[in-house]
C-alpha cells in the first residue's frame, strides 16, 4: 500500500507535525494557523500509522506521539467542521448509540463452505475439482480459516459505506458504525487507482489472543464475569448498541474474498485468488497475504494443513481449520456451487482439542 518513497514522505509529515504540535502557549499551536490543505496532510499521517500499528504491528511513532497528532486534529476539525472527511481518524468513534440494526441484502450471497476432516475428505474435493477442470491444469490456495464473526465491506469511490454482518446468507444487519471503530479496517482505499468503482469483501472480525486476556483482565478488576472465548467476545461486538464499546475491545479483521467488483473497464485487476489477497494487502486491508501458500497438488496442500493445525496454539489468533480454494478464478467460474456451498472450496477442519478433567469428590 504505502511504498519507500512514500513512506518517506509521510514520516517526513509526521515529524514535522510533531514539531508543530509542540509550539505555542501550552505546549499547542494556534489552531487558526492551519488551511484545509494542512488538515488533509495530518488525516493522512495519522491514516498511515494506523496502518503501520493494527495492520502491520509495526509502530513508528509512540502512543503518546499519536494520541498528540490526533487530538490536534480533533481540536482542528472541531473548528473548522466543513473540512471534515468520512474517513478521517476522528470519524471512527461513534458519538450516540444505536437503536437496532437494519437488515440489508448482500451484493453477493454469503454462503457456507463443505467440511473436510482428514486427508481423504481432501483428495476426494481434488478428484472432483479435476474431474470438473476436464484437464485443466489447477492450484490450490491455502489459508487458515479464522474463527470469529463473518463481515461483509462495501465500498464505493474508495469509501467504506456499508458493513453487514452475515445473517443468513443472503442480507446480513447493517453495523457500519461499529465497523468503523476496528482500527485496522480503513475507512477509504484507492481502489479507483485500479478503475474500481465498487467492490464487496468478505472476511473476519476476530479478538486476538492478547487482547481477549486484557480485556477479560478489566472485566475480573470490575467485578463482572469474563467473556468465554475469542469468537463469542468478537460475534457479540458486533451487535452492541454502543460503538465506544465496541472500540474499547481491541477487535480485528483479516479479509480474505473479494464477492463483487465493478469496474469502469468491465475488468478485474487480478486472475487468481492469490492475487486478490495481495491486492487487498496492498489497498491497506490485513489479509492472509502472508499466511497463504499456493500449491499445484493435493499432498502440498494435506502437509500444509496438518503444519499449521499442529502450530496453532502458537499463533496470535484462534483459527480452527484452514480454507482450500482453487487459486484460478475463471477455473472457479467453471467449477460454479451448489445451494449450499462453492465446489470450488472446501474447509479443512482441525480436531477438537483434548483436555482431561479431574473430578474432586
Amino acid at each position: 500500500m504505502y511504498t519507500p518513497e512514500s513512506v518517506q514522505g509521510l514520516m517526513l509529515a509526521t515529524q514535522e507535525w510533531l514539531e508543530k504540535t509542540s509550539e505555542g502557549p501550552s505546549g499547542q499551536p494556534s489552531l487558526g494557523e492551519f488551511l484545509e490543505k494542512d488538515v488533509e496532510s495530518l488525516q493522512a499521517v495519522l491514516r498511515f500509522h494506523e496502518f503501520r500499528y493494527y495492520v502491520e504491528n509495526q509502530a513508528l511513532i509512540s502512543d503518546g506521539q499519536y494520541d498528540q497528532l490526533y487530538k490536534t486534529l480533533a481540536a482542528i476539525e472541531a473548528l473548522h467542521p466543513q473540512w471534515v472527511r468520512a474517513d478521517s481518524p476522528t470519524q471512527r468513534v461513534g458519538s450516540s448509540l444505536n437503536q437496532n440494526f437494519t437488515t440489508l441484502p448482500h451484493l453477493v450471497p454469503m454462503l457456507s463452505l463443505d467440511n473436510s476432516y482428514n486427508a481423504d475428505d481432501l483428495t476426494d474435493f481434488d478428484r472432483k475439482a479435476r474431474e470438473g477442470a476436464k484437464g485443466e491444469i489447477l492450484a490450490y490456495c491455502v489459508e487458515p480459516k479464522f474463527d470469529g464473526a463473518s463481515i461483509s465491506l462495501v465500498y464505493e469511490n474508495d469509501q467504506l459505506v456499508r458493513a453487514l454482518t452475515r445473517g443468513d446468507g443472503v442480507a446480513g444487519e447493517e453495523i457500519t458504525q461499529n465497523i468503523r471503530q476496528i482500527r485496522s479496517i480503513p475507512l477509504s482505499a484507492p481502489f479507483s487507482s485500479l478503475g474500481i468503482e465498487q467492490i464487496e469483501i468478505r472476511g473476519e472480525i476476530i479478538l486476538s489472543k492478547q487482547a481477549f486476556d486484557a480485556y477479560n483482565q478489566k472485566l475480573i478488576e470490575k467485578g463482572e464475569s469474563p467473556l468465554a472465548n475469542p469468537r463469542n467476545a468478537a460475534a457479540g461486538s458486533l451487535r452492541m448498541k454502543d460503538p465506544k464499546e465496541v472500540a474499547e475491545r481491541n477487535l480485528d479483521g483479516f479479509f480474505y474474498h473479494i464477492s463483487h467488483v465493478q469496474s469502469t473497464s468491465g475488468q478485474l485487476a487480478f486472475d487468481t485468488h492469490a492475487a486478490a489477497l495481495d491486492l487487498l494487502w496492498k489497498m491497506g486491508f490485513r489479509s492472509p497475504q502472508k499466511e497463504k501458500k499456493v500449491f499445484a497438488d493435493i499432498e502440498g496442500v494435506i502437509a500444509f494443513c496438518a503444519q499449521y493445525e499442529a502450530q496453532r496454539d502458537d499463533l496470535p489468533y484462534e483459527i480452527d481449520g484452514m480454507v482450500v480454494k482453487v487459486n484460478q478464478l475463471a477455473l472457479q467460474d467453471r467449477l460454479g456451487m451448489t445451494s449450499h456451498h462453492p465446489r470450488w472450496a472446501i474447509a479443512f477442519k482441525f480436531k477438537a482439542r483434548q483436555a482431561t478433567t479431574v473430578l474432586r469428590q
